[in-house]
C-alpha cells in the first residue's frame, strides 16, 4: 500500500513538473530572449543574453505608444470591473434570495448564453453599439463588458450567496436597514472573496481581449495593448527583438495584478467549491 502511494505520488509530481515547464519555458524565451540584438536570437534561442540590451525595450515602448495604450486598457479594466461588481453580483443576490420561476428562468437563460461564443453574435452585436453611439468610447466598451461578463458573474455570486445565513438579513431587515443599505453594508463583505474571483476572471478577459476591441475602437488614440501588439507584429513581423520586447511589457502588468491577487482567488475559489 505504502509503495502504491509513493509511486502515486511521483507519478503526480512529474505530471505536475512537466506542467510547470510547458508554462515557464515560453515564458523564459520570451523575456531572454527580449533582452537580445535580432542576430544573436537567430543564433542560439535558448541561451542566455551575451550582449545584454535594452534597446528592444526603448523602441517597443516608443512602436506600441506603451503609456496611452496602458492608460486605455486600465480605464477599461477598471470601468469594466464596477459594472460587473454592481450588477452582477446584486443580480446573483437577487436570483438566489427570491427563487421562484421567474427567477429561475432568468438563471438558466443567463447560464445558457455562457456557450454562446461572441463570434456568433458579432455582427447584431456591432449594429446596436453603432445605433447606441457607443463605438470609439472606452465608456460604451466598458458598459458591453458589464452585459457580456454578467452569465459567469451573476453565476459565482448566486453559489456564495447561499452560504450566507438568512437570519442575518432578517435581523437587518427587522431593525429598519433597506434591502440596498443591507446588502452592501452586511452581504457583500461576507461574500467579497467569491466577488472578487469574478472580478479577477473578468479583469485577465479585459486585459487580453482583442476581437471586441478592435470591433468598438477604431481611433488610433483609443488603443489598448493588444491592439497596439497587433498593430506591431503586422509593421515589424521579422522584428523579433522588438516584438520580444513588446510581448513582455504587455505581461507584466497582468503579472504583477496576478501575484497580488492570488490569495484572494485562492480563497474564493475554495469559498465556492465549499459553499456553492
Amino acid at each position: 500500500m505504502k509503495k502504491k502511494k509513493t509511486m502515486t505520488m511521483s507519478l503526480t509530481f512529474a505530471a505536475l513538473l512537466i506542467c510547470l515547464l510547458i508554462v515557464l519555458v515560453p515564458f523564459y524565451i520570451i523575456v531572454t530572449n527580449s533582452f537580445k540584438p535580432y542576430s544573436e536570437i537567430a543564433q542560439h534561442i535558448f541561451g542566455l543574453p551575451q550582449a545584454f540590451t535594452l534597446k528592444n525595450y526603448t523602441e517597443a515602448w516608443r512602436r506600441l505608444n506603451f503609456a496611452n495604450s496602458l492608460k486605455n486598457t486600465f480605464i477599461i479594466s477598471v470601468l469594466s470591473n464596477i459594472g460587473g461588481v454592481v450588477f452582477s453580483s446584486m443580480c446573483g443576490y437577487w436570483i438566489t434570495r427570491h427563487s421562484n420561476k421567474g427567477t429561475k428562468l432568468v438563471f438558466y437563460v443567463l447560464i445558457a448564453f455562457m456557450s454562446i461564443p461572441f463570434q456568433a453574435l458579432m455582427i447584431p452585436f456591432a449594429k446596436i453599439t453603432s445605433k447606441m453611439y457607443l463605438t470609439n468610447s472606452l465608456v460604451g466598451l466598458s458598459i458591453c463588458f458589464w452585459a457580456l461578463t454578467v452569465p459567469i458573474s451573476t453565476f459565482i455570486t448566486a453559489g456564495a450567496v447561499k452560504s450566507v445565513p438568512v437570519e442575518i438579513e432578517e435581523s437587518a431587515l427587522i431593525d429598519g436597514c433597506s434591502h440596498l443599505k443591507m446588502y452592501w453594508i452586511i452581504v457583500f463583505p461576507l461574500i467579497r472573496a467569491s466577488v472578487f474571483t469574478f472580478a479577477t476572471i473578468n479583469t485577465l478577459w479585459f486585459w487580453n481581449d482583442y476581437l471586441m476591441t478592435q470591433l468598438m475602437l477604431s481611433k488610433k488614440t483609443l488603443r489598448t495593448i493588444q491592439i497596439s501588439m497587433q498593430a506591431l507584429f503586422n509593421e515589424a513581423f521579422f522584428a523579433w527583438d522588438v516584438a520580444l520586447a513588446a510581448l513582455t511589457l504587455a505581461i507584466l502588468p497582468l503579472f504583477a495584478f496576478f501575484v497580488i491577487a492570488q490569495k484572494q482567488v485562492l480563497e474564493g475559489a475554495s469559498a465556492g467549491a465549499v459553499k456553492g
